[in-house]
């Protein structure tokens, strides 16, 4: 069994992560169960494994409050109704399976600015603009927001993005966008855009990652369970989403 390299001390810097933990990776360690649940206890067993970047799903309800959860999940916290239609009082105290208590956006701030040493990548499902502008206001400053790293949808989302604020770091997530390989690559060219997410099993392909390496793009696959996957893409230099497991199978 070998788990998550040794951490060092501060920020790792953003270019040398290769690991992700996928909403937030699992509440119950390495074994990567539980999967989804975004909550703080995901977290915190993520970060005590040696996760140093996560991946956070942020829904916008209907007040304009912002929580952390992946939409169509609502059967999950027990509600019957669905995120967009709900407000903050319709959703305060659920738990993920009755365990995991949902957060809200200044939960995962607050998260950020008390763990200076960790990435945090904002996928927002619907509401994009405006669940990065709640984010950007509700942080305390540069050394918390820089720190955010937001999914791009499309390149008018990337614009008003960068109208907004100029984050430090972005990661485009294909699904969103479409189109061939070589029009993917223009696009990225086009907008500045660096890094680049890709399902593994269904976007992901040994011509689109030479592709992709060839213009110096950085690539992130999403997200492979299967231990033996994981370690050969970490081996490539190839980022991975993980559901809070590497190449262990126990906690």
């Amino acid at each position: 069994c070998a788990p998550l390299p040794e951490v060092g001390p501060g920020l790792p810097p953003f270019d040398d992560v290769r690991l992700i933990a996928h909403a937030g990776g699992s509440p119950e360690g390495l074994q990567g169960t539980e999967h989804y649940s975004n909550s703080r206890e995901a977290f915190e067993v993520s970060y005590a494994n040696g996760f140093r970047m996560f991946e956070f799903d942020l829904v916008g309800l209907a007040d304009g409050a912002v929580a952390i959860a992946h939409d169509l999940h609502e059967s999950e916290y027990g509600l019957d109704q669905r995120f967009p239609d709900s407000t903050r009082e319709d959703v305060e105290g659920l738990r993920w399976h009755g365990d995991y208590e949902i957060m809200f956006a200044e939960d995962l701030v607050d998260l950020v600015a008390t763990h200076p040493d960790i990435w945090v990548v904002l996928d927002t499902k619907y509401q994009h603009l405006e669940i990065d502008r709640t984010i950007i206001e509700l942080s305390p400053g540069p050394s918390v927001t820089d720190r955010f790293v937001p999914h791009l949808v499309s390149a008018a989302h990337t614009a008003a993005l960068a109208e907004l604020y100029d984050f430090p770091h972005r990661i485009a997530a294909t699904y969103k966008w479409g189109g061939s390989d070589a029009v993917l690559l223009d696009e990225m060219e086009g907008l500045g855009v660096g890094d680049i997410m890709m399902q593994w099993e269904r976007r992901w392909t040994e011509a689109s990652q030479q592709l992709m390496e060839s213009a110096g793009k950085h690539v992130w696959v999403h997200s492979p369970g299967d231990p033996e996957v994981i370690v050969d893409f970490l081996d490539r230099g190839i980022g991975v989403y993980s559901n809070g497991w590497t190449t262990c199978d126990g906690p």
